[in-house]
């Protein structure tokens, strides 16, 4: 069972119930982040906005009123923007996109056309987990439009069942109940970095969906051209394809082996820009 404590149509307030307990998608970001991320999250808690807005974030606000008349059309979910608490450990908190008398609907827009339960990031299925523990719901439907390019790649979304996961919701317990005990301070430069991360790695995946799309369309261009040189002007795009053809290149190694002493004298010292790297974490935890 569960009891509402706000209306996301009245968001003051709504963003203030949250504060005081662990949500779905705080509990699916604490069970896969390190220090850094507890420390955001508990900046969050703080008062610290998270907020950033991005194309994809638009288009998925902007479709979620299509997909959600879909789930009740075809499923009998109803919108729902209410904030649940559990009634058992009120600090657990969760808001569904769409609940019925025994189901919770998370609704997804992406660049993604997933074909089995499995190929969906497990965050999403642990949100899902966490709204259907808050609210006593044992099943929970995942319904998704994949798009490219901001276009539905389909007449309808799709849509995944999930059931409900006692062992796994005993984690997500209990990695709720340790942050909830914990007592670190909170770190705002950690919230805002964390959240740039976020909207870096959202973006990413568009970026490697579309790239994805664009080296397919390439390798169609060469087969069209069966190897052979051209030039073409497009409405959108000129082409040139050389011939095939060989070219030379300096061995460095090889010298640098062969006659070790002259290729140490044209070495160059030369000023080096610090290095960001970007490791995405793995979904898994």
């Amino acid at each position: 069972m569960s009891n509402i404590l706000a209306s996301s149509t009245d968001r003051p307030a709504w963003l203030a119930a949250r504060q005081g307990g662990v949500t779905a998608t705080d509990v699916a970001r604490l069970v896969r982040g390190g220090a850094g991320t507890w420390s955001a999250v508990r900046a969050e808690k703080a008062g610290t906005a998270r907020d950033f807005h991005n194309a994809a974030m638009q288009h998925g606000t902007d479709r979620e009123p299509v997909v959600l008349a879909f789930a009740q059309s075809t499923f009998g979910l109803l919108p729902c923007g209410d904030l649940y608490a559990a009634d058992d450990e009120p600090r657990f908190l969760a808001t569904p996109d769409a609940i019925s008398a025994d189901e919770i609907g998370e609704v997804k827009t992406t660049v993604h056309d997933w074909e089995i339960l499995s190929d969906v990031p497990g965050r999403y299925i642990d949100q899902m987990l966490w709204q259907m523990r808050v609210t006593g719901r044992r099943r929970g439907r995942l319904i998704f439009e994949p798009h490219e390019n901001g276009v539905p790649t389909y007449p309808w979304p799709k849509h995944f069942v999930v059931e409900y996961d006692e062992a796994r919701v005993a984690m997500l317990e209990q990695t709720a109940l340790e942050f909830l005990a914990g007592e670190q301070e909170p770190d705002e430069d950690a919230a805002a970095l964390d959240a740039l991360l976020t909207e870096y790695v959202e973006l990413d995946e568009i970026a490697a969906a579309a790239a994805r799309r664009r080296d397919e369309a390439k390798a169609r261009i060469e087969q069209q051209l069966h190897g052979e040189p051209k030039r073409f002007e497009g409405s959108v795009a000129n082409l040139t394809r050389s011939a095939d053809s060989t070219s030379r290149r300096f061995d460095s190694a090889a010298f640098k082996k062969a006659a070790p002493d002259t290729f140490e004298q044209f070495q160059m010292t030369v000023p080096v820009k610090g290095r960001l790297t970007i490791t995405t974490r793995s979904d898994a935890a």
